[in-house]
């Protein structure tokens, strides 16, 4: 499991108005089974280590991408518009949890049409934001 997604996980649970924007939540890796709508899943795309010359991690790059679920495309643009506004209230050093957070940005964000695999006939919007931070490993 991604470590900036557990960290970007951790601090949007703690932002007002999360389980109003995201009631069935933000999930690890895969989609959820009968979860309400909308929902977010996160997967670890890339991961760079920075090291000193000793051998020991200084700052971790990583990027993510957030699969937000939606009913429709404006409920799930709504999301990730919620996503980013979060993110950038604090996109400088802070502390997350007990790990040090360089920063968190929303590097790009994009829409499919639809996705029908969740067992209904009802086609839900997709909206795929990227997300890349930086942060001390423990």
């Amino acid at each position: 499991m991604s470590q900036l997604g557990k960290l970007v996980r951790d601090y949007l649970t703690a932002q007002a108005g999360y389980s109003s924007i995201f009631p069935g939540g933000i999930n690890p890796d895969s989609n959820p089974v009968d979860y309400p709508l909308p929902f977010a899943t996160f997967q670890g795309i890339s991961k760079i280590r920075d090291r000193e010359l000793a051998g020991s991690a200084v700052v971790t790059t990583e990027r993510i991408q957030l699969t937000i679920v939606a009913m429709t495309r404006a409920a799930a643009q709504t999301c990730a518009g919620w996503v980013a506004a979060k993110l950038s209230l604090n996109p400088a050093l802070q502390t997350i949890g007990t790990t040090k957070v360089y920063y968190l940005r929303v590097e790009d964000e994009s829409a499919q049409a639809e996705l029908l695999g969740d067992g209904s006939d009802e086609a839900a919007r997709v909206v795929e934001v990227d997300i890349q931070g930086a942060y001390l490993e423990a």
